[in-house]
């Protein structure tokens, strides 16, 4: 509140018709008025500035870890509350949203205020292929002279079709029972060996 001194009144209170408070960064006239109340008038302006210092910048909430086994993507943007006005500001990044490759990855997400403040937070992406894949059931290979076994397939969640592989001869030609073990590997650590009976007889 501003006073003035008069000869008549003593003090006097300014009056305003403009607002005396400013929530938005910018520059602001109020222009003051002294009334002696006996038809006097005096008026003086006053310079107001809402400055924005950096200080506080957008505020952040704690971002979940998004994981997948073969992929996984961020679905939702996240936002951040500008510090000075309290908007909600949409984070953005050059980061991929997607990723497809077994690992560890991490979005850099930045959220600008509207007057220039910066706030940068990081988001963690698992992609971890944790299921096997399906365990076959191998039927008995057989024959009189000779038998001779086919790579087996199964499926994975995320590999599709997977070809066992074995180090054991394919083909039999003695006569007796024999043993071939077959792995199944999908490549992103899960595997497990079947066996199959091959028969010469």
């Amino acid at each position: 509140t501003w006073t003035a001194t008069d000869d008549c009144g003593g003090t006097i209170t300014a009056t305003t018709s403009d607002p005396t408070t400013y929530s938005v960064v910018g520059n602001y006239t109020v222009t003051w008025t002294y009334d002696d109340g006996n038809g006097n008038t005096s008026s003086q302006t006053q310079q107001i500035e809402v400055q924005d210092t950096g200080v506080p910048a957008p505020v952040v909430t704690t971002l979940p870890t998004i994981t997948g086994e073969c992929s996984a993507t961020v679905a939702t943007v996240p936002t951040a509350l500008d510090g000075c006005g309290g908007v909600v500001i949409n984070g953005t990044t050059t980061d991929p949203l997607t990723y497809t490759t077994q690992g560890n990855y991490t979005i850099t997400w930045t959220y600008t205020g509207g007057n220039g403040n910066v706030t940068t937070q990081d988001q963690t992406v698992i992609v971890d292929d944790v299921t096997a894949p399906v365990t076959p059931v191998l039927a008995n290979v057989t024959g009189e002279c000779s038998a001779t076994a086919v790579a087996p397939t199964t499926t994975d969640v995320c590999a599709g079709t997977i070809t066992g592989t074995t180090s054991d001869p394919l083909t039999y030609n003695t006569q007796g029972t024999f043993t071939i073990t077959w792995t199944f590997d999908d490549g992103n650590g899960n595997s497990f060996d079947v066996d199959q009976t091959v028969i010469v007889d």
